[in-house]
């Protein structure tokens, strides 16, 4: 069975990305999993894009260990503040607790609809023995709250708002995450895909 790297090293992100992937012929494997066993250097996002930066690490992270590779940027896009964070969406701070502050700051004194905000995800997959790459999107639309609730979840997921559910992100169980999120709907595009690619072709040990 191949294996098909999940390029991440946050086990949060990893385990909703091979939740996701049930019914693939391929084993799932995440960066945490395999750096250990080889020195593996970290993919440079220089992109100026979410869509950028998801297919260098993708193409990075597929030559570094020869594995067919899903890599995913994602960001947080405040229109009221111009789209920020976005693409800087995990490098404004050092930890989700930081980043939480931080954001919550731009927004004081902020109410209704300037508080809108929407979470996008770009999923690539990359095989570095056919060079075939594909790219596949979702959004979710939500508020961002006053403060954070909840303990699931990780990154902006406390303050982010879902109105279908009544709830921020980090109140969702997995699976309610999953139904509606931008990594659900990305992922789960991709994991269409694939099954109807046929990936692989060929069992390959």
């Amino acid at each position: 069975m191949r294996k098909l790297l999940i390029a991440t090293t946050n086990k949060g992100k990893a385990k909703e990305i091979i939740r996701l992937f049930t019914g693939i012929p391929a084993q799932c494997v995440h960066l945490g999993e395999i750096s250990a066993d080889s020195e593996i250097l970290a993919a440079v996002e220089s992109g100026s894009s979410l869509e950028e930066n998801a297919r260098i690490k993708a193409v990075h992270y597929a030559k570094a260990t020869g594995l067919a590779t899903v890599a995913e940027d994602a960001g947080l896009v405040i229109p009221v503040l111009g789209g920020w964070p976005g693409v800087h969406s995990a490098r404004v701070a050092k930890t989700d607790s930081e980043r939480i502050a931080l954001a919550l700051s731009h927004l004081k004194g902020k109410s209704g609809i300037e508080r809108i905000a929407r979470f996008e995800s770009v999923a690539t997959f990359f095989d570095p023995e056919t060079g075939e790459i594909e790219i596949f999107k979702g959004v979710v639309e939500g508020f961002i709250l006053d403060e954070p609730k909840g303990e699931n979840g990780f990154g902006y997921d406390p303050i982010f708002y879902f109105p279908g559910f009544k709830k921020s992100f980090a109140e969702l169980s997995p699976e309610e995450k999953n139904m509606i999120s931008h990594r659900g709907q990305s992922f789960r595009a991709l994991a269409r895909w694939l099954k109807w690619s046929g990936w692989p072709a060929t069992d390959m040990t």
